[in-house]
């Protein structure tokens, strides 16, 4: 029997040659944190993403489109399902590693010293 080598490339390889691979995965890191985030205090609350979802006038697809990591939920919408979720400022600093959450997201919307339900 002939055996032949295949030229197998890694594809994470690969990528990890692209300049914005780092800000790529960093990136993504943060999407999927948020989504467990969510996911999390909204199991906790016994909401289903239905429920949430109209409660923070978006629709079902796109909170299962943020849990899932998929979706950035973007400033306002995050400021409604942290409102509607209970999120504060450990909620916040969890996902993003204790940096500073005004550097990630938005300076006027988040602090990490102030709870989320006084901005909203």
């Amino acid at each position: 029997m002939k055996t032949t080598k295949k030229n197998i490339n890694d594809p994470i390889l690969e990528a990890r040659k692209d300049p914005n691979f780092e800000k790529y995965s960093e990136a993504a890191r943060i999407r999927g944190k948020i989504g467990i985030e969510v996911f999390s205090k909204r199991k906790e609350k016994n909401m289903s993403q239905q429920e949430l979802a109209k409660a923070v006038g978006t629709t079902q697809r796109v909170i299962s489109s943020i849990e899932n990591g998929d979706t950035n939920p973007g400033t306002v919408l995050l400021v409604r399902i942290g409102k509607e979720l209970g999120f504060n400022s450990y909620n916040l600093t969890k996902i993003y590693e204790c940096r500073e959450v005004i550097s990630v997201i938005n300076s006027q919307t988040f602090s990490t010293h102030i709870d989320i339900k006084n901005y909203v």
